[in-house]
């Protein structure tokens, strides 16, 4: 199986031949046009299966399958992290959780850009990180740029990635620690003196012990393009997701249950709302209103998270 990451700068339908013709099985594009952009079988080779998220349809990030690879949006997708997309994966032999990844700026709040949609993002769906999963994208992020305020940095993240058995390919092969990678993935202003690393594929162990290779792309071959270059990974893997329960209201309900009795009982009303609401999402089929729709019940569902870190802040100053 090889599957490829590029952020291909915006405008893919007018530079997808180059990246095709390395012949993928699975293509995670960030910056990518909506399919009504694409016009598939006229400006872009029509995929087998094809996932598209994002704010505007001139960029997002499209997820292609140019095989037998079959995509699943997961039921407990938060569309508040923009843009980490969890999909299920499946083929004829095999299956995975996919985290397609183009991690965004959050003018909202500040300390929850870039890396820290990423932080919060592997905090929310670490109920599932013990199934075989890649993660994969434009992380905009480096070592390097720990000291920047954020609700969790780089390191932060690679070491909550690795007590869940999921690691850097690259920096795996390549036998380097994070912070000092010698190959970029990015040019800025697509100048070659303006090298960076902030691309990747992490993957549960589970994985890469069927073996992999990954390669990165020369500048010289992409910077007429793209301010990034690709990064692709051969797979060997025989993984399966028969323990996946892909459920919004079990998942809420889990992560419901573990606030404090007090906020329970204060707010039972809206714990049962919350619920019901999510099995009513569950049945959908989700389209772009299913998912503005679960928004809102996620937006809601944060609301009552932050009430009962109040709450338990405000006992504990009680006399």
């Amino acid at each position: 199986m090889r599957i490829i990451e590029w952020n291909s700068q915006g405008a893919f339908r007018k530079k997808n031949d180059r990246i095709l013709s390395l012949q993928p099985d699975i293509l995670v594009v960030s910056e990518c046009e909506s399919e009504n952009k694409l016009k598939f079988g006229d400006l872009t080779p029509k995929p087998n299966d094809f996932f598209w998220y994002g704010d505007s349809e001139n960029k997002g990030i499209g997820i292609f399958s140019y095989s037998e690879y079959k995509f699943e949006l997961l039921k407990t997708f938060n569309p508040r992290f923009r843009y980490i997309i969890p999909l299920k994966v499946t083929g004829k032999d095999n299956s995975f959780l996919l985290f397609a990844i183009w991690a965004m700026d959050n003018k909202e709040k500040p300390e929850a850009r870039y890396i820290g949609q990423i932080w919060l993002a592997i905090n929310y769906y670490s109920s599932l990180l013990s199934l075989p999963c890649i993660f994969t994208g434009d992380f905009n992020s480096n070592k390097i740029w720990d000291e920047k305020e954020r609700v969790g940095n780089h390191s932060d993240m690679v070491e909550f990635l690795d007590k869940k058995r999921i690691n850097s390919l690259y920096h795996i092969q390549e036998e380097i620690e994070h912070g000092e990678e010698v190959h970029p993935t990015f040019h800025m202003y697509r100048k070659t003196e303006k090298p960076y690393h902030i691309d990747y594929f992490f993957a549960s162990n589970s994985i890469i012990k069927d073996g992999f290779e990954i390669s990165i792309g020369k500048a010289e071959n992409w910077i007429d393009l793209s301010d990034h270059v690709p990064l692709t990974v051969e797979l060997e893997t025989k993984t399966s997701l028969a323990k996946l329960t892909d459920s919004l209201s079990d998942f809420l309900t889990t992560k419901l249950n573990a606030l404090s009795t007090e906020t329970q009982t204060r707010f039972t009303d809206t714990i049962i709302d919350l619920i019901e609401n999510a099995k009513k999402i569950d049945n959908l089929n989700g389209s772009i209103e299913d998912i503005k729709r679960q928004e809102q019940l996620i937006v809601k569902y944060e609301k009552l998270l932050e009430i009962d870190k109040l709450i338990n802040e405000l006992n504990e100053y009680r006399i």
